[in-house]
């Protein structure tokens, strides 16, 4: 009996110590296994982070530059931060001037000539930057590259543009005057060039609004009533195309101009200078007359040949005015100016404030006075 049950006893515990030792293998197989799994997993994360990192260099790079679409319809691509601007046209010149002067390099000789309503530092300091020519005179492009501008701006108008692009090896940007309501376009267009869309915007806005304070008012005349306007310029048998933006004030303030009724009789819409005889002006037979310059009127009311016409006979011929005119910068002052002399009775427009309101926004110039917004060209 002792002798059968020794041997079961030692079988039994070979048989526990196998099955002890197998369970010892297995867990630290799994320790040295999940051991590995643990030592690999920064790996993983290491290549995600640098994924992420090439993929912000990468947008980094492309941001470098952006695409604006400009006035003209043009795409074209400009560097991401613009410090240096030069443009051809002084509408355009004094935006970049009121919303970021200290980025103009060069600028165009009008524009030189109209800063009478800026302090004289300013003004001294302004003449000292070089003048690089206008869109409508030719541009001297060797000394375009020695100011080193990054986007030159000019006009819808331009019709050398993609030329002068070509040669200059620098973007050409197209801002328009063409219409008051593309000036507005032009503050906000001019805004995002230079850095200040905040004030560009604002200022397209300021834009809009005004014009709607008269066509709010100018809308309710009847088309019967509506009267017809001659603009003459300094020459007075010329005048200007419909697409103008003597025309656009005309219309907005509730008129007809001359080219607007007589297109057979215009040459290019968007021309300033459009010569028509004396025999035509006495057919349509204006109900007013608007000259650019005193000098202009008189010459209508001192000549014979013109003492016939319904705006002489009644005394309807007015000179623009310098701080309201039909043209630059001002001329949305221009709009308010001739709804008031067109139409009296029916536009209620306190043009002395709105004058002053404007050329502190404008030109930044509150020292604007009475006697200076009746002042004519």
């Amino acid at each position: 009996m002792r002798s059968t049950k020794k041997p079961l006893s030692l079988l039994i515990m070979l048989c526990l110590l196998m099955t002890l030792s197998i369970l010892l293998i297995s867990g630290c197989s799994q320790k040295t296994s999940d051991a590995m799994e643990t030592a690999s997993a920064p790996m993983v994360d290491i290549t995600a982070t640098n994924t992420e990192q090439e993929t912000t260099l990468s947008d980094t790079a492309l941001s470098d530059t952006w695409v604006i679409t400009d006035l003209a319809g043009r795409k074209i691509t400009l560097p991401a931060e613009v410090t240096r601007i030069s443009v051809l046209h002084p509408i355009p010149c004094q935006m970049v001037w009121r919303l970021a002067p200290e980025k103009l390099v060069s600028v165009d000789k009008q524009f030189t000539e109209r800063l009478e309503f800026m302090s004289d530092d300013e003004k001294k300091r302004l003449l000292a930057l070089p003048i690089n020519g206008e869109f409508h005179s030719g541009i001297n492009t060797e000394d375009l590259l020695a100011v080193s501008p990054q986007v030159v701006i000019t006009l819808t108008k331009d019709t050398k543009i993609e030329s002068e692009q070509k040669e200059a090896g620098i973007p050409f940007v197209a801002a328009s005057k063409d219409t008051l309501e593309e000036i507005a376009d032009s503050w906000r267009l001019i805004g995002k060039i230079a850095g200040n869309e905040k004030e560009g915007n604002e200022l397209g806005d300021y834009w809009d609004e005004t014009i709607k304070k008269v066509t709010d008012q100018t809308s309710k005349i009847n088309e019967s009533d509506k009267l017809k306007v001659y603009y003459a310029q300094s020459d007075v048998t010329k005048t200007v195309g419909s697409r103008t933006i003597m025309a656009s004030i005309i219309g907005l303030a509730g008129g007809i101009s001359f080219m607007e009724a007589n297109p057979q009789m215009e040459s290019a819409n968007t021309s300033e200078e459009i010569q028509v005889s004396l025999e035509q002006i006495y057919k349509w037979n204006p109900d007013v007359i608007i000259t650019k310059t005193a000098k202009g009127r008189d010459e209508i009311l001192s000549k014979e040949a013109w003492k016939d016409i319904a705006a002489v006979k009644n005394k309807r011929v007015y000179a623009s005015t310098k701080y309201e005119m039909l043209d630059r910068t001002q001329s949305l002052m221009g709009l308010m100016w001739t709804s008031k002399v067109l139409y009296p009775d029916k536009v209620k427009i306190d043009l002395n404030k709105e004058v002053k309101t404007f050329y502190s926004k404008v030109y930044l110039d509150n020292n604007v006075t009475n006697d200076q917004i009746n002042q004519t060209n």
